[in-house]
């Protein structure tokens, strides 16, 4: 095998890696509706609808989603965005079953939790959460 041969092999291999480790980060991202549970001094003053975001201290996606919170806060005032560390507040992740970060809770301005948004979501879909977080009912 020549070396251009073997330059072209090791591209071909670096590149199919990398498409499959996009497909399943991509994967990994998912909106759970119906989540129940209530947190009502977790709710932002004045917000419609909070994201209520679990992190960890050594989270990248972390990072990904404060960046999606924080745009969806700064295009829409009735957003509220709060960030609580798994590490300092432990109780808030055991209630809510949380096992990896980030998990955003979705609350409606009652703190009733409408979705759980896990790991770093895209922007459209942490909107349709928050728009049927806004239209749903609280069941009796």
């Amino acid at each position: 095998m020549d070396f251009v041969t073997a330059i072209v092999i090791i591209a071909l291999l670096i590149a199919g890696a990398t498409a499959l480790g996009l497909i399943a980060r991509s994967r990994s991202a998912r909106v759970a509706s119906g989540c129940g549970g209530d947190e009502h001094d977790l709710v932002v003053a004045g917000a419609e609808v909070t994201l209520v975001q679990l992190s960890s201290p050594v989270c990248s996606a972390c990072d990904a989603m404060r960046r999606v919170a924080l745009q969806l806060t700064e295009a829409d005032s009735s957003i509220g965005h709060r960030e609580i560390d798994v590490v300092d507040a432990p109780e808030v992740a055991s209630r809510h079953s949380v096992y990896s970060t980030p998990t955003t809770l979705v609350l409606d301005h009652e703190g009733h939790v409408r979705a759980r948004l896990i790991g770093a979501v895209r922007p459209a879909d942490a909107r349709a959460a928050i728009d049927a977080a806004r239209t749903e009912r609280v069941p009796a």
